[in-house]
């Protein structure tokens, strides 16, 4: 019999965890660099641009409820919260979220309208192309006639600038957590994996590990989307603007709205 090899797997005692099951708990302090007043104001900047004052809004994907702590237009009266990770959207507060809801965003268990349908911090890129297609037919249905749904995508010039290889690490209490980041163009895939460190009480340490992957899709792809679903595209901007030049935008957001007298094509 051959003798054992000394050399032990490097995955070995690794708990692997679901995307955002363990990063839950530490989202609020890793997004601590994000200008959430600053996407806020961007919004209502792009709902009067728009000429829109919505009083019912539908935000997906949306994560601990950040945003919704400051983007807060007068108009809302009616407001709910969505995210595919129960332990993130449990960690949002119903005070600014209104009603708390775990759903996917391509089959919405959903029967109103919404005047506004909201996806930010580029969710929407960690779907499929048929799981988008499937998203915008949802949209189509749950938008009132002038109803408007915007949503932002994150592109290949911001991973090939800031993640094509990047590694970079934060400390919370005794814990650490190891984000490491990296860009394949060939699949046009983002993928980002957090490990974190957890303190036990006999001094060791305890890893636990998250891998995330999402996909960049040309403009191209969102706008025949668009059309697919019967959704006009009124903008395309770059980053937090109104311009409409792209080719260096790491951001670009998106303003849809039904088209009239549209019926979706299945």
């Amino acid at each position: 019999m051959a003798p054992r090899s000394p050399h032990r797997n490097p995955s070995e005692g690794i708990k692997t965890a679901a995307p955002y099951e363990k990063l839950a708990l530490y989202y609020k302090k890793i997004m601590e660099h994000v200008d959430y007043v600053g996407w806020a104001f961007y919004l209502n900047t792009l709902l009067k641009k728009h000429k829109r004052e919505p009083s019912s809004l539908l935000e997906l994907g949306a994560g601990t409820g950040l945003l919704a702590e400051h983007f807060k237009p007068a108009s809302i009266k009616k407001r709910v919260t969505t995210d595919y990770s129960f332990e993130m959207i449990r960690m949002a507060s119903p005070k600014t979220a209104g009603y708390r809801v775990t759903a996917d965003a391509s089959s919405l268990p959903f029967t109103g309208n919404f005047d506004m349908v909201l996806m930010t911090y580029d969710a929407i890129n960690y779907l499929s192309k048929s799981k988008i297609e499937a998203l915008f037919k949802e949209v189509f249905r749950l938008l009132s006639e002038k109803g408007v749904f915007i949503f932002d995508v994150t592109t290949e010039y911001n991973s090939l600038t800031y993640f094509e290889d990047a590694v970079d690490a934060e400390e919370w209490g005794n814990d650490f957590i190891v984000r490491r980041s990296w860009y394949t163009s060939r699949t046009h895939k983002q993928y980002n994996q957090f490990d974190f460190f957890i303190l036990q009480k006999d001094g060791s340490y305890l890893r636990e590990s998250e891998k995330h992957e999402q996909t960049i899709h040309p403009v191209s792809f969102y706008i025949a989307a668009a059309e697919k679903a019967s959704l006009e595209v009124e903008g395309v901007y770059a980053d937090f603007t109104t311009e409409t030049e792209l080719s260096y935008a790491e951001r670009i957001h998106f303003v849809l709205s039904k088209k009239k007298s549209a019926k979706i094509r299945l």
